[in-house]
């Protein structure tokens, strides 16, 4: 019988490292043994950076875009419309096709066989096996431990996304292979990164920065991963014995193809991601920290991460950074997350195509008054590059300034200590993409807290850090809560803290909620849109309304040409809401000395036919259709009804359908053995 790899990356052969000629330094890949890649471990991670740049450039590429995880929540939507790119966000598996994620997918599997031949050249050297014998780690113990929890996040990653896979096949020829249970993946992994954290580098020590794998790193992986695997998720049920001994409590009813369901045995899961959790809070945490305190004049602590990450350094308070270069390809956030651009060639390095937008009633209704992440993490202007003007972005269907609305804020290119890069393009920002953050290592230890129920209080002190940042002062903290009301918080504390950064989506599912909080949404919405067809405004229960209209005009701020804005001032509409306008780019073809926008009645209803609005067009206001589009345009009205989450209409007692294809390659070569479930196409 002819073998046969699971596709083409397996027959790469054992060593792996055929056309790493730049890192490696070989001729052939026949030279890439011991003598050559594992001489020192400064040639070891050479080798290892390799796995870091396939990552970055062929599977999180854009981000978690590719991934759609937060193009599909409760709070975030993808404002493309009618697009393939957010099918799966949508939770309409049927409208994908198998090949979709095909390069992400196989990138993965790149990436891990890689990792975890590396690791095996390491365990195998002497130097190796003779300093993980002693109680500190080395240079060595550091390097292994950060090539299998490196393969251990590729594994989580093609779990996560993809479900029940094939696994452990890397660095083989096989005949034969077929899906291994995400449960037992799992174990595997978990028991892999456990047996070899307390041998690695917290962060900061051994010159480990952010944009390596830490032993602080690696005890929050356990933890998250453990987490997920003790909470809700939907499981297959077209495979019999797929799941083995392992049993399961259901939520709703079973398609016939999936279920809704939760292991039995979660608190032992639960318990271990406490512990791990807790240890990356406390004792490992390394230099990695929660910002509490911002000596700039703005004195915003939660933005001052994001400042840092624009302006192109590794912040006090992630765990893991995927590292960028500014003026090379691949660095996305920049592009596809980000605050929303256009596309000319006076400025192409303000194309910013902006999948991530925000729902407009959460928007609205999310963050209470006086929280200082709510304008810093959702913006409803963008970059005009044709003019170098601040443009408000319509509701409605678009990307980039032309659509969509509201925006996510946390990454924009005018926004850093010295914004341009002059060599820079529009995908080549040197933004990291940040994996993980101790804000979020935090809120997922409270969550594990919240779920074994012996230590509501330390889960409530957790939650108290982030509202006490978050606000300034300890006036909104929370208290006596337990049980379902203390998730409920925190997992709304979760979505007001990460808006934007990937982990609504997975919350949603973990939570075992999924479907409750998606109808919610899309009530809101409705409620919303009846309300601005009826009365020409809604008001929402925190007191801001949303109207048909708002009135803008480009004045400058403070006797400058353009600038961008910080703190927000109630009483300026040019500084309300904050932390958006334009940086001066100094470009000869921006001749208009009016660049920021303000903005009246967003928050408040103006009757259009009134004194109020007559006066704001008397003074140069121009009235701009707003809430209108909601209700009167139809393809408005279909993309909104489309993309927040209607593959839940219909299916409100069924599993939420969440899961990417495995390509064909994968199914046919499997021989029958191999197949997509959850309403995915195998063909």
């Amino acid at each position: 019988m002819k073998k046969i790899g699971i596709y083409s990356f397996l027959a790469l052969l054992p060593f792996m490292f055929t056309g790493c000629k730049d890192y490696l330094n070989v001729s052939n890949a026949g030279q890439s043994d011991d003598a050559f890649v594992m001489s020192s471990p400064g040639e070891a991670f050479k080798a290892l950076s390799w796995v870091y740049a396939e990552y970055r450039q062929n599977a999180a590429a854009g981000g978690n875009y590719n991934w759609q995880d937060p193009l599909g929540s409760d709070a975030e939507y993808m404002s493309e419309y009618p697009s393939v790119n957010n099918v799966i966000a949508r939770l309409q598996p049927g409208a994908t096709t198998v090949n979709t994620d095909m390069g992400l997918y196989n990138s993965l599997n790149v990436a891990l066989a890689r990792a975890s031949r590396i690791a095996d050249l390491i365990g195998a050297k002497a130097e190796y096996l003779s300093d993980v014998k002693g109680s500190a780690p080395t240079a060595w113990t550091q390097l292994y431990g950060e090539a299998k929890t490196l393969r251990a996040y590729l594994a989580w990653e093609l779990v996560r996304h993809f479900g029940d896979v094939p696994y452990g096949y890397e660095n083989q020829v096989v005949t034969t292979y077929t899906l291994t249970s995400r449960f037992e993946i799992m174990d595997k992994i978990l028991a892999d990164v456990k047996a070899v954290e307390g041998k690695m580098y917290v962060l900061g020590q051994g010159g480990i920065t952010a944009e390596r794998i830490s032993r602080t790193f690696a005890n929050a992986l356990i933890g998250e991963i453990a987490l997920h695997a003790g909470s809700w998720q939907t499981i297959r049920t077209d495979i019999k014995g797929l799941y083995g001994t392992v049993t399961f409590v259901n939520k709703g009813t079973d398609d016939a193809t999936c279920v809704y369901a939760r292991r039995t045995d979660y608190l032992d899961y639960v318990k271990v991601a406490e512990q791990y959790l807790g240890a990356a809070v406390n004792t490992q945490s390394g230099t990695a920290k929660l910002i509490t305190t911002d000596a700039r004049a703005v004195n915003n602590p939660f933005q001052k991460h994001w400042q840092e990450i624009n302006s192109r350094r590794i912040s006090q308070e992630s765990l893991f950074e995927i590292g960028c270069v500014p003026g090379v390809g691949n660095s996305e956030y920049g592009y596809s997350m980000a605050r929303p651009g256009s596309n000319s060639s006076v400025n192409s390095y303000l194309n910013t195509f902006a999948a991530i937008r925000i729902v407009p009633s959460f928007f609205y209704n999310g963050y209470e008054t006086g929280d200082m992440r709510r304008d810093v993490s959702m913006v409803v202007t963008g970059s005009n590059a044709a003019t170098g003007q601040e443009n408000i972005i319509p509701l409605g269907v678009g990307t980039r300034i032309g659509g969509g609305g509201p925006s996510t804020n946390k990454w924009d290119k005018n926004r850093g200590d010295v914004p341009l890069y002059t060599n820079a393009t529009f995908r080549s920002s040197g933004i990291n993409y940040v994996v993980l953050r101790m804000a979020d290592v935090m809120l997922l230890l409270a969550e594990a807290k919240a779920v074994i129920g012996t230590d509501a209080a330390g889960a409530i002190a957790l939650v108290n850090q982030i509202r006490a940042r978050a606000f300034g002062n300890s006036s909104k903290n929370i208290s006596g809560l337990s049980g379902d009301a203390l998730l409920d918080a925190i997992y709304n504390e979760r979505k007001l803290e990460l808006l934007g950064e990937g982990a609504i989506r997975w919350d949603m599912i973990r939570s075992g909620k999924f479907n409750e909080r998606a109808i919610a949404i899309r009530k809101e919405m409705a409620d919303m849109t009846a309300g601005l067809q009826a009365n020409g405004y809604y008001t929402f229960p925190s007191g801001r309304t949303i109207s048909n209209y708002i009135w803008t005009k480009y004045v400058q701020v403070g006797g400058n040409v353009a600038t961008v804005t910080q703190t927000p001032v109630d009483t300026d509409p040019a500084l309300y809401p904050g932390w958006r306008g334009i940086y001066n780019w100094g470009i000869a073809a921006y001749t208009t000395t009016a660049r920021n926008l303000a903005i009246q009645g967003l928050y408040n209803y103006i009757d259009p036919a009134g004194p109020a609005a007559a006066a704001l067009v008397a003074s140069g206001y121009t009235k701009v259709n707003w809430g209108i589009t909601v209700w009167n345009d139809a393809n408005a009205k279909a993309m909104l009804n489309a993309a927040i989450l209607d593959g839940v209409v219909g299916r409100e007692t069924s599993a939420p359908r969440y899961f990417h294809p495995m390509p064909l390659t994968v199914i046919d070569q499997s021989k029958g053995a191999v197949t997509n479930g959850y309403g995915l196409p195998n063909k």
